[in-house]
Formats: structure tokens, sequence, C-alpha cells
């Protein structure tokens, strides 16, 4: 009897442990594609804005979500944009990008989540 208990008992922790692994795993799965749209994103504008296509607003579209975005020029030689991040599980994220046009390439990034 103390025996079954025991096993029970055992069983009871293997469980609970197993479960917050799991939910662990995704977190950090979803956290890692959050990053990999915010960055995929920031390049994809970086290469229209170096060509002069960004449009003022658009969304891009991923498997799992999409990105909105907005750009503005803030000066004569820097634009930013920023990137509304749209997750089809419901996190959301904001991240905003300054791009020098002199040096063809975004210079700051901060991110909000």
């Amino acid at each position: 009897m103390i025996f079954l208990l025991l096993m029970s008992f055992f069983f009871l922790i293997l469980t609970e442990q197993y479960i917050a692994e799991k939910k662990f795993a995704k977190e950090t799965e979803t956290i890692r594609l959050q990053e990999y749209y915010m960055l995929s994103s920031m390049k994809e504008a970086e290469l229209l804005l170096r060509e002069g296509n960004l449009p003022a607003s658009g969304i891009l579209y991923y498997k799992f979500g999409k990105v909105g975005f907005q750009s503005r020029s803030i000066s004569a030689f820097v634009d930013e944009v920023t990137f509304t991040l749209e997750l089809d599980s419901g996190e959301k994220g904001v991240g905003f990008g300054q791009y020098d046009k002199e040096k063809g390439r975004m210079i700051k990034w901060k991110e909000k989540n």
C-alpha cells in the first residue's frame, strides 16, 4: 500500500515536471518566432528603403502571423519605421528602427513586447 502511494507521488512529480517543460518549450518557441519575424521585417524594410520602394505603410505576412509597418521621415538623413507584430496565437510586439539614408542601413533598433 505504501509502495503504491510512493509510486503515485513519484509519477505525479514527473507529470508536473513534464508539463512545466512543455510550457517552457512553447514559450521559447514563441519568443524565437517573434524575434525572427521582427528581424525579417526589419531586413525587408531596410532593403526596400535602400531601393527607395518602401511604402508609407503596409503589412508583411508570415506563416504564423503578420507584421504591420509605418515609415516616416524624422530628419533629412533618417527615416523611422515602426513595426507592429501580431502572431496568430495572440502575442503582440512593437519595434522601432531608424534607417540612415547616407549609410544605407538601419542604425538603431528598439523593441517593446
